[in-house]
């Protein structure tokens, strides 16, 4: 699909700037930055020390898409990654990875990273068929599962110029404000929300004076991430956060509640209260993840699960120190485990004893071991 056709076929999506900005502007902005003074530390700074983790923080996401051209537009010339592959699989690499990823259809796999810095989430890519279902059919932020992609950088306005220039699309004009350290004073705080292919969702965030950025960058192009993704769990905020706190052993950095309010970019209407939880692996200061929960229980459930080979984000991976503590810890949650742990030579992460199981929202997990 040719750019000019993608941003044709993502202009006829509606209520896309309330929804998609109400959400992740109001939450970062608020939940994440704006503290009282001496109240708490920084959303990055850990509780906890890296020792002690189970699982480490969000290696890779895996996308599925029809679109590789449009895919390589965006993350590549617009946000400095590197694409790699088609990866050359051998008999056995490729029966061990379908049995892991529970597919049967033919896909190329490729890699997407930022070499300059392999702190960061890398982006898994399976390229299939233009028939396979989108995971979600719009950006409305009612819409269940992974949606987010956060790319922190260091010159948030080079960036959009950059992407614009490329003919990308946004959900409104940058957003700037100036907002509270931990110690009272004022940091430079600016956002911009773009489209990018198969409906994921993708922030550029820059905090300045002197705050830190909330994942790792580039020195010289002054881009990183991605360092963090989002989900919507309404209904199911409990059993989620037991998931990464229990089951992979991670830690709450915040968990708030607030309501909607008049006038409110969210695109709700005034008063909803929402929850919103934020964990990290223990240690870790990126590779987090947002959940965000309506507390009104509307919601719009795609009838394409949050899993691979569907279109859009379908897998997120981890590293453990213990695949079978995670097991364990799965069925005792009765979690549905797709593949019990298998040795196998990855194409990307090498050999790994590695397991695929689904969260608690149906999203597929990808657990390894070195």
């Amino acid at each position: 699909m040719k750019l000019t056709n993608f941003c044709r076929f993502n202009h006829k999506i509606t209520a896309v700037k309330k929804c998609l900005i109400g959400l992740l502007l109001f939450v970062i902005m608020v939940s994440l930055h704006a503290q009282k003074p001496g109240a708490l530390k920084d959303i990055s700074e850990p509780e906890s020390a890296e020792a002690d983790a189970l699982c480490g923080p969000l290696k890779m996401v895996t996308i599925c898409t029809a679109y590789l051209d449009s895919l390589e537009l965006f993350y590549v010339k617009g946000m400095g990654m590197q694409l790699s592959g088609p990866f050359t699989l051998t008999k056995e690499q490729e029966k061990m990875q379908k049995r892991l990823f529970d597919i049967s259809g033919n896909y190329k796999l490729y890699l997407l990273e930022r070499k300059q810095v392999p702190e960061n989430i890398k982006i898994r890519v399976l390229l299939v068929s233009k028939n396979n279902p989108l995971i979600h059919k719009t950006y409305n932020a009612r819409e269940m599962g992974p949606f987010t992609l956060g790319f922190p950088n260091a010159n948030q306005e080079k960036l959009d110029k950059e992407l614009r220039e490329l003919g990308f699309t946004t959900m409104a004009p940058m957003q700037a404000a100036m907002l509270s350290k931990p110690d009272g004073t004022k940091y430079k705080y600016l956002e911009t929300i773009y489209k990018a292919p198969e409906f994921v969702h993708v922030v550029g965030i820059e905090r300045g004076n002197g705050m830190p950025q909330l994942a790792p960058y580039d020195s010289v192009t002054l881009k990183g991430g991605p360092g963090y993704s989002a989900q919507i769990v309404t209904g199911m905020s409990n059993p989620m956060i037991q998931f990464y706190t229990y089951v992979l052993g991670w830690e709450m950095r915040r968990d708030n509640e607030w309501k909607t309010s008049e006038g409110s970019a969210l695109g709700i209407e005034s008063g909803v209260p929402f929850r919103f939880s934020i964990m990290y692996a223990k240690g870790a200061r990126s590779g987090h993840i947002l959940l965000m929960d309506f507390a009104d229980g509307k919601k719009i459930q795609s009838n394409t699960p949050a899993q691979i080979p569907n279109r859009g984000i379908g897998m997120y991976s981890f590293e453990t120190k213990n695949i079978l503590e995670v097991l364990e810890r799965s069925k005792e949650k009765r979690l549905r485990v797709l593949q019990n742990p298998i040795i196998h030579e990855d194409a990307i992460l090498g050999k790994v004893t590695a397991m695929t199981l689904l969260a608690p929202n149906g999203v597929m997990i990808e657990i390894y071991q070195r």
